[in-house]
């Protein structure tokens, strides 16, 4: 699998191109931040912090 291969999609009107390697690593970070988010605001809502 090509790794570097470009992925090409538009937002807002806009053109944008990323390697495929670097997209998956945003994809990553985000779904991690989101589940630390999600977590801390379950400790947080249910007075165990």
């Amino acid at each position: 699998m090509n790794w570097k291969k470009p992925i090409r999609f538009t937002v807002g009107g806009e053109k944008w191109e990323i390697p495929l390697n670097i997209l998956i690593l945003l994809l990553v970070i985000t779904l991690i931040l989101m589940l630390g988010g999600a977590w801390m605001g379950f400790k947080f809502g249910g007075g165990k912090i």
